[in-house]
């Protein structure tokens, strides 16, 4: 299965499934007008599921016009309205952007909004058995993606040099059925509605951290700045300047429970046993 989207679209517009393999997909993109570009992805047939559903990870990150990443800590899941198959052609089963899922007849059924806090999520996962450290296991991962995705594009952005600027983007990840953390997506103009009581108190405190970032500095708020319970929760990921990378090495493991087979599906476990006896094989005979 593929995925194919318009590279300057977003909130889930004109995304296209393709399941019978590159025929019809090539078909497709050769109808598009000349010029155009279009992403080609392949889909995660095999995805983490909550309650059944679909759901991806929205984070927002900050670049500002110095060359930096920052990342707001706190995040969100959205999830899908209906439960998962791969043979399903409804688009709300497989999609959870939440500007596509409001328009679906079970939007906000089994949660309000679509939406889950990480909290909910990391409860979830311990009541399924998957005892999980969530910062540790997908967070770290996040991170990672997150200034790789920034280092890829680096030298195209800001390319008048503009100062005093910034840019908000939408970060969306999946994790799969091996608990690998995917980065799907980066996204200008994110979605800043408020779909349930939950957003609403998160959305208002990541706007707060904004401005305090990148506009108290140079604007003196006129009551000065109003006293936190809380320090500012975007962290600063990547800064040539402050000499600030956070990305882990590259040795970091993509299966974050490698020792925990459990829960990781057979052919990945059969293969891990495999490569452990064969290290436990060349270390007996080094000895």
């Amino acid at each position: 299965m593929w995925l194919v989207k318009p590279a300057a679209e977003n909130q889930g517009r004109g995304i296209k499934l393709f399941k019978n393999g590159f025929e019809q997909l090539k078909a497709f993109l050769q109808s598009k007008p000349a010029g155009t570009y279009w992403i080609v992805q392949k889909y995660i047939e095999r995805p983490l599921l909550y309650h059944g559903r679909k759901f991806d990870i929205r984070m927002w990150a900050v670049i500002t016009w110095k060359q930096e990443l920052y990342m707001h800590r706190a995040g969100y899941v959205r999830t899908s309205s209906d439960v998962y198959e791969t043979s399903s052609e409804v688009n709300y089963v497989h999609l959870t952007n939440n500007c596509l899922q409001q328009y679906g007849n079970k939007y906000g059924a089994y949660e309000e909004g679509n939406t889950v806090s990480f909290e909910e999520f990391a409860s979830y996962l311990k009541d399924e058995g998957i005892v999980v450290d969530f910062e540790e296991n997908f967070m770290k991962r996040v991170k990672d993606l997150m200034i790789d995705s920034y280092l890829a594009a680096k030298f195209e952005l800001n390319p008048n040099k503009r100062t005093n600027c910034f840019e908000l983007l939408g970060y969306d990840f999946m994790i799969d059925e091996d608990l690998r953390v995917w980065l799907i997506e980066v996204n200008s103009n994110p979605y800043l509605g408020i779909p349930n009581k939950y957003i609403e108190g998160l959305l208002p405190k990541m706007v707060n951290d904004l401005f305090e970032l990148v506009l108290d500095p140079y604007v003196t708020p006129a009551n000065g700045s109003a006293p936190r319970n809380i320090p500012n929760q975007f962290e600063l990921l990547y800064s040539d300047r402050k000499k600030v990378n956070k990305r882990r090495g590259f040795d970091a493991p993509l299966y974050p429970l490698a020792l925990s087979l459990i829960h990781i599906s057979e052919p990945t476990r059969l293969g891990m046993i495999s490569y452990a006896v064969f290290c436990l094989k060349k270390k007996k005979k080094k000895k």
